[in-house]
């Protein structure tokens, strides 16, 4: 009953092309001929019958059908039925009624009849006659007159009823006749009174007046044949009228064309010698000549061919060689019919028996796809081209091998048709037959037909356009009966898919592997008797043994394991056939693979490291994953991605199989390769129902660490997921815990400014507002920094010490003024901060951004929190994220009041004010300048224009001013140095098209990061005489923004860095020419390293330990 995926392009795309199709499959050759009569029976019926009353219409038609016939008959319809109440049985859609009705569409070959239906349902009845209630004695009737017997004569249908002794009706039925009368058909609601009056079942004085029309009333007892079209009105009459003739109707149609399509003869007669032209075509493009040929009326053929007859050459051919809508012309539509007599009739009426539409089908064609033998023959025999293809190379006899018409097949053959001509996609007839043999009504294929095609001819080794033969079209859709025919013809049982006869390794297919990997036992079974190779592997290393286990054929995996195939050969990928039946989730072919006997190793890994186990886990496959943990597969291997069984099971979703592997004992605390925990893993992609499954019942760590210290409750904290916060605060989590730089994850929700999530962590019990990290920053001062006004206030609202002074005598206030945020300056000393000492920038001072910068960006939460911050002088504010701070230093700038380095000859620092210093030390390393100041009056917090410039670097020898340095950090690296370099180099290890960055030319090393932190960069003259080299600067800046990098800790498969401090990573020279007027001040004074010393325990060193850096999670 299923359909082959093959075949699914071959599916007409109309309902009614679909219909078609449908029947030629479900009732090949002569089996509709046999359920025919149920169908008649079930169009006929008013409402669903059941299977009792269905046999016991049919078998009026059938004395000999006996009830087991009857039974397989039905069972043979039971596609096309649906259930219907109380055990009764009705078609499955009116849409189909009205197909098998209507010839254009069904052809004459699945042709029904109501009419036929309605004489067995009153046949049945008649046979009851005496025991019929006064519904059914209604029934009865209705079927009568439906069935069309004795139109003209209603009184013999009156007489029928008298004579089976249908009981007669008292007037005390009036109420039961007047509901019967309102559930009639309308077609038939006023002849069906009539008959009852007219037998005398029934007296007038039973119905009201309402129920008989005023004509009944007059006269119940004249005939009036219906020979109008439209109800109640004779043609003639409207003729009269003044109508028309050619008028259309409301469907488009003239009522000739009208007439034509009911086969009234006389009514066609009647409008042609009105004038009715016959040449008018309905919306559809139909001629009254096409819907006749189509519904094979040949009295109205004969009428309209006799008035062609007598019209001009020139008008005749136009009425016969018309082409409707679709193509279709009078004959073709007549053989596609099966309309063998108005077939000859339009021939001899001169019809060009090889005329085509536009995509150049023929009626010969048409006739052999509907398998119409007698038309196959006629027009043959009137000179029919049998080789004629259409415009997809597709000959009569393709046709008809395609759909399984074996004596059509035949009769082409036998006139000489060209059994190796192939169509637009190289298949020839025989190709068709292996590829879209009908498997339909339990019966299997036309083998026949392929026998016939090999008896004349034939190439068996014949392949089409994708190097396929007939044998493995045959292999890949499991007809092994026409594999027989076909080994038997000569063709070779080891054959490959070759394109244009030339070998491909992509098309390594043999007829053995083709049928082992759709699971085809028989087909298998019959190529092994034949003596296919065992041993052949297809393009991608997978033997027939790996591809019947994909597919999940047990019984093809025990046939070919009994042949000798190696159960554990590993393809291309690693795989076993024990993984790819594993993957799939197929248990019994799992259970074959690993019964006793079998050597398939349950331990066996693939080239990623992964066993059979972790792979039906992570798919899902409890069943399987159970067989297998039953087999003795080791519960905790973990692949080279460090996963397990346990956490695939878990990053997948799949929490039946992580229930089930936690209680076999599976280790719930997995890191992956790169050291991160399973809950850390979970958390990080937003899993909140597995994260809760692993904590509650697998009791895993909450204070598992990563290689950076961070716990799952630091990145729930980052990214802003209130209901994980939530969750590792109920189990327990520790709200303070710190990570490798002593970061807790209140400091998390200061970076981001999630401001719910820093509600939940500071209604923890026991935690600490005031933690603080290695530089000694609390969460207000990074709040502060960041400009996240809403975590300030409410940091200061739970008791946030405003004067908090890290490491380096930064405060809130300082932090927080030297980026622009006054309205959070101002918050802090209403809160008791110290003021600020600083002087507020005025639109004279600040300078303007310089084109092609990143433009200022606010922050606005997704929860609903604003982050807001006055401009500073930086053209930056905070980002949304870590992950955005990130860019290349090119494009990045810094705030004027963040450098605090010296690298050029300068004025003694005591002849100069705090201002004027911190301008002279953002001066380029690269080469010695003269110190720019702006003219007095000028604060000096004017917005500085960053130098992309960038330059050669040395790496200066190692001082003993080393020892300060590693005071704040003992493990400098140059990765550290460049956090974007370090970025870079990670994410291209995993992969490189996950983020494209410029790569930073420069190189540093931890001794640079030594010189850095102490203010002694290369390129100047160091107190130990270090030669002076071009190097790029080491700014002190907060922040360095990319809005063109994506959120940090955003998935598994990013790598992000996490911030270390609230500093950044170094930035471009900043310049401070600006477009004042300025003047210079030089100086080559030597003191002045000693006291740019002294200013860093001020200001605080730039060391690379301080960069705000990111690390992979």
């Amino acid at each position: 009953g299923l359909v082959g995926l093959r075949e699914i392009r071959d599916i007409p795309g109309t309902l009614n092309g679909l219909y078609l199709w449908l029947c030629q499959r479900l009732f090949p050759r002569g089996l509709f001929i046999n359920i025919k009569p149920l169908l008649n029976v079930l169009l006929a019926a008013p409402w669903p019958l059941t299977p009792q009353q269905l046999f016991a219409a049919v078998w009026t038609q059938d004395t000999s059908l006996n009830i087991q016939d009857f039974q397989s008959k039905l069972h043979a319809l039971s596609p096309l039925l649906i259930d219907g109440p109380d055990g009764t049985k009705l078609l499955f859609h009116a849409s189909f009624t009205e197909w098998l009705t209507d010839v254009k569409y069904c052809t004459q070959k699945y042709l029904s009849s109501r009419t036929e239906g309605h004489s067995m349902l009153a046949m049945s009845l008649t046979l009851q006659g005496p025991q019929l209630d006064i519904d059914e004695i209604f029934q009865l009737a209705t079927h009568l007159v439906s069935s069309g017997h004795h139109k003209e004569n209603t009184s013999l249908l009156a007489l029928w009823m008298l004579w089976t002794s249908v009981p007669a009706l008292t007037p005390g039925c009036s109420q039961a006749l007047t509901s019967c009368l309102a559930q009639l058909p309308a077609l038939v609601s006023q002849e069906v009174p009539q008959l009852l009056l007219k037998s005398g079942l029934v007296s007038p004085s039973c119905f009201t007046d309402a129920d008989l029309s005023e004509e009944m009333q007059c006269n119940t007892d004249r005939n009036q044949p219906r020979q109008a079209l439209e109800m109640e009105v004779s043609l003639k009459k409207l003729l009269d009228s003044g109508m028309s003739v050619n008028q259309p109707t409301s469907t488009g149609q003239t009522l000739l064309a009208r007439a034509a399509h009911d086969g009234s003869a006389e009514m066609a007669t009647f409008l042609l010698t009105h004038k009715s032209d016959p040449l008018i075509s309905d919306p559809q493009g139909q001629t009254p000549l096409t819907l006749a040929s189509r519904q094979g009326h040949i009295n109205v053929l004969s009428v309209l061919l006799a008035w062609a007859r007598n019209q001009s050459t020139e008008t005749a051919v136009q009425m016969m060689e018309h082409v409707d809508n679709e193509g279709w012309t009078a004959l073709r539509s007549a053989a596609w019919g099966g309309h063998g007599e108005a077939v000859r009739q339009l021939l001899d009426a001169g019809a060009d028996v090889n005329g085509c539409d536009s995509d150049c089908r023929t009626a010969l064609r048409a006739a052999a796809w509907g398998g119409h033998e007698h038309i196959v023959l006629t027009l043959l025999d009137y000179g029919a081209q049998i080789n004629k293809a259409d415009s997809k190379g597709r000959t009569p006899l393709i046709a008809a091998a395609y759909m399984g018409h074996h004596e059509t097949v035949e009769i082409l053959l036998d006139h000489n048709a060209n059994v190796n001509l192939a169509d637009g996609d190289g298949r020839t007839a025989l190709s068709v037959v292996a590829l879209c043999v009908p498997m339909a009504a339990g019966i299997q294929g036309f083998g026949e037909v392929a026998g016939l095609l090999l008896e004349h001819g034939a190439d068996p080794g014949h392949r089409d356009h994708d190097g396929m033969t007939p044998l493995l079209l045959a292999a890949y859709e499991g007809h092994d009966d026409v594999i027989e025919l076909l080994l038997e013809a000569g063709a070779d049982v080891d054959e490959t898919a070759r394109p244009d006869g030339s070998f491909s390794a992509a098309a390594a297919v043999t007829p053995l592997l083709a049928a082992a990997a759709m699971g085809h036992m028989k087909t298998v079974s019959r190529l092994l008797f034949w003596g296919a190779a065992v041993d052949a592997i297809d393009c991608e290393g997978r033997t027939a043994l790996c591809l019947a286990a994909a597919r999940g054929s047990s019984e093809v995996v025990r046939a070919l394991l009994d042949r000798g195939l190696d159960e554990n050969h590993k393809d291309d990928l690693g795989w076993t056939p024990l993984h790819a039946a594993a993957c799939e989730g197929h248990r019994t072919t799992c259970a074959a693979l690993t019964d006793q006997g079998s050597m398939a190793r349950v331990g066996d890994m693939d080239i990623e490291g992964r066993t059979p186990l972790i792979l039906a886990a992570q798919e899902g496959h409890w069943s399987t994953v159970k067989l297998l943990l039953d087999r003795r597969s080791p519960i905790d291997h973990r692949a080279y991605d460090g996963h397990s069984a346990l956490s695939a099971a878990f990053l997948e979703g799949q929490a039946d199989v992580a229930e089930l592997l936690m209680k076999r004992g599976a280790d719930t605390d997995v890191r992956d390769a790169e050291g991160r925990p399973l809950l850390y893993l979970l958390v990080l992609d937003g899993r909140l129902d597995m994260a809760a499954l692993l904590i509650e019942k697998g009791g895993v760590p909450l204070e598992s660490r990563d290689s950076e210290g961070r716990t799952a409750l630091h990145v729930a904290s980052w990214q802003g997921n209130v209901e994980l916060v939530d969750l590792l605060l109920k189990h327990g989590a520790n709200p303070n815990t710190q990570d490798a730089e002593g970061r807790p994850p209140m400091h998390s929700v200061a970076w981001t400014g999630h401001v719910k999530i820093g509600h939940r962590l500071l209604e923890a019990s026991a935690v600490n507002i005031d933690l603080a990290c290695h530089q000694g920053a609390t969460a207000l001062s990074i709040a502060s920094q960041e400009g996240h006004s809403n975590i300030v206030r409410m940091l200061l609202e739970k008791g946030a010490n405003p004067n908090h002074i890290d490491k380096y005598s930064r405060s809130p206030v300082k932090v927080a003024g030297k980026h622009g945020h006054f309205n959070i300056v101002r918050l802090l000393e209403s809160y008791g901060a110290k003021p600020y000492l600083g002087q507020l920038p005025n639109s004279n001072t600040v300078s303007p951004v310089k084109p092609n910068k990143m433009p200022s960006l606010g922050l606005s939460e997704n929860n609903g929190v604003e982050v807001t911050g006055t401009t500073s002088s930086s053209s930056v504010s905070s980002p949304g994220s870590t992950g955005e701070r990130f860019h290349s230093m090119q494009s990045s700038q810094t705030s004027s009041t963040c450098h605090s380095l010296a690298t050029v000859q300068t004025v003694p620092a005591d002849s100069l004010s705090f201002i004027q210093q911190i301008q002279q030390h953002s001066l380029p390393r690269s080469r010695s300048r003269h110190s720019i100041l702006p003219p007095p009056g000028s604060t000096g917090m004017g917005s500085l224009r960053g130098s992309n410039q960038r330059q050669p670097i040395g790496i200066p020898h190692p001082t003993v001013c080393t020892v300060t340095a590693l005071v704040h950090n003992c493990e400098l690296s140059q990765k550290v140095l460049s956090p974007e370099l370090e970025y870079h180099d990670k994410i291209t290890k995993q992969s490189s098209n996950l983020i494209k960055n410029k790569r930073t030319n420069y190189i540093g090393g931890k001794w640079h990061s030594v010189m850095a932190s102490l203010g002694i960069m290369p390129g100047q003259e160091t107190p130990l005489g270090a030669k002076n080299r071009e190097n790029p600067p080491s700014d002190y800046p907060y922040r360095l923004q990319s809005p063109s990098q994506p959120e940090a800790w955003d998935s598994l498969t990013h790598n992000v860095l996490s911030p270390v401090c609230y500093n950044f990573v170094p930035t471009p020279p900043c310049s401070a020419l600006t477009d004042d007027g300025m003047f210079t001040i030089t100086t080559t004074d030597p003191q002045l390293h000693l006291k740019q010393a002294i200013k860093l325990q001020f200001e605080g060193p730039t060391s690379a330990a301080l960069y705000k850096r990111e690390t992979p999670l």
